[in-house]
């Protein structure tokens, strides 16, 4: 298993434990993820413990087991979207404001009597 994630890669009792870390996804990364799946598995999320956190993934009564792995392979995929768009939006943060704030600097954001 590489360093990024680890989990046993089998459904127990309806659920798939994972172990993220978060040297290579963002927590706030991992909730989006976990948000954008909320329709296919309820994602809980433990205490970070060092670098790592643990997430169980819940999944709906009698789902498959290649259902659920599918359901595994697509949530990394969104983790890394999500990460990547966390790593974006730092980057370009400063030109972001710069141009919002030259975007209001020529508005009256109060509506005076004339």
């Amino acid at each position: 298993m590489d360093g990024s994630r680890e989990h046993d890669g089998t459904l127990s009792n309806g659920e798939i434990a994972l172990v993220i870390d978060l040297r290579s996804y963002r927590l706030t990364a991992v909730k989006k993820a976990a948000y954008r799946f909320a329709d296919r598995f309820t994602a809980v999320l433990g205490s970070p413990e060092h670098d790592r956190i643990p997430v169980v993934l819940r999944f709906a009564p009698g789902i498959t087991e290649t259902a659920a792995q599918a359901h595994v392979r697509q949530f990394f995929q969104e983790l890394l979207d999500q990460e990547l768009r966390e790593h974006i939006a730092g980057e370009t943060n400063a030109v972001r404001t710069l141009i919002l704030a030259h975007a209001f600097s020529n508005v009256d954001l109060i509506e005076r009597d004339r």
